[in-house]
């Protein structure tokens, strides 16, 4: 609500200052309807100059693009591709990015999050110095408009939340600070990070995984089991996994979950009932490469190396060759092992 207040007033006084200036210029206002007819395109104009400035600084610095919204729409990352879907509307735009590493992270969100603010700040004054320069009432409604509504974006620095929406201002102080604020940014950027870059599970920071696996959240004894499993070691991941199963609900369980349990049980755990009655529980929202593999490491418990090896080849060939991101390098690790297991059955069978 401060912040609202805080920008009719910038807004107001803004306004006001700008026709004085222009009354000692001797420049008459235009109309009503062609000043109101400029407050669109320059609202426009400065969302795309703030979001750009976050998108452009988080390329300086290697981070992709996942997400990104305005109105009506959201478009976001599908492998290789983008897809886009109408949501609740929104007033404004947003840009998601992700890391490819969390070695910098602290400093790089710092830089990311100063730099809508800080773009808006310098288009605005360039946008003010040309209506200064213009001899047109027009002109100088236009690029007065555009000043204003795009410096407002650097009030953005602003530390506050509305509607559980935080400013660039009130997250940048939590980076600054540090502590389970910033826990909690890398924890919901870790899968975005590995399935849209080349970051493996295995390269999240270690000693935060194992801070965010302390407590009984599910998903964070999730992401500590994809971080071991991928780093090889076997003895920490099944530990992460027994407590992931004993928290799940038998009725609907997160489809994820139970798609790595059933996969967990059997292939390491020796467990193919187990594995099997958490394949059953798998809703159909997963991945089908993903589910395929499950089925494999299942046929595999269940002594029938051949299907194992059709599921497993049939999911190898939904993805591209070399693979592209991180949880796809891990899948492809996954699968091949799937295989040489089922080999090695089949020949022993034989």
């Amino acid at each position: 609500m401060v912040g609202m207040t805080l920008a009719c007033a910038f807004l107001l006084g803004g306004y006001a200052l700008l026709w004085q200036i222009g009354e000692v210029r001797g420049i008459n206002p235009p109309p009503w309807i062609v000043r109101l007819a400029f407050l669109a395109p320059a609202t426009v104009v400065s969302v795309v100059v703030h979001e750009a400035g976050h998108r452009i600084a988080g390329a300086a610095v290697g981070w992709r693009c996942v997400r990104f919204g305005f109105g009506p729409f959201e478009f976001y990352r599908v492998g290789a591709g983008w897809e886009r879907q109408r949501v609740k509307m929104l007033w404004g735009a947003f840009v998601r990015q992700v890391p490819a590493s969390f070695i910098r992270f602290r400093r790089e969100k710092v830089v990311t999050l100063m730099s809508g603010p800080i773009s808006s700040l310098v288009f605005g004054c360039a946008f003010a110095a040309i209506a200064m320069m213009s001899s047109s009432s027009a002109a100088f409604a236009l690029f007065g408009t555009l000043s204003l509504l795009t410096i407002l974006g650097s009030l953005e620095l602003i530390p506050a939340t509305q509607n559980g929406i935080a400013s660039d201002g009130y997250r940048l102080r939590q980076v600054i600070r540090g502590g389970q604020a910033v826990d909690n940014m890398q924890r919901e950027s870790f899968a975005e990070a590995s399935n849209f870059t080349n970051l493996r599970y295995r390269d999240w920071p270690h000693a935060l995984i194992a801070r965010l696996a302390a407590g009984d959240d599910p998903y964070n004894v999730y992401l500590a089991y994809l971080h071991a499993l991928d780093a090889g070691d076997c003895e920490a991941a099944s530990g992460y996994m027994r407590r992931l199963i004993a928290s799940l609900p038998e009725d609907r369980p997160y489809s994820y979950f139970a798609c790595e349990a059933s996969y967990w049980l059997a292939m390491y755990a020796g467990d193919p009932e187990g594995a099997r009655k958490w394949l059953e529980r798998t809703g159909r929202d997963v991945d089908s490469k993903n589910l395929l593999r499950v089925q494999a490491a299942v046929a595999l418990a269940n002594g029938q190396p051949d299907r194992a090896d059709s599921l497993a080849k049939g999911a190898l060939e939904q993805i591209s060759t070399p693979a592209s991101f991180g949880s796809e390098q891990f899948e492809v690790e996954r699968l091949r092992h799937v295989l040489r297991v089922a080999a090695a059955s089949g020949a022993a069978r034989c």
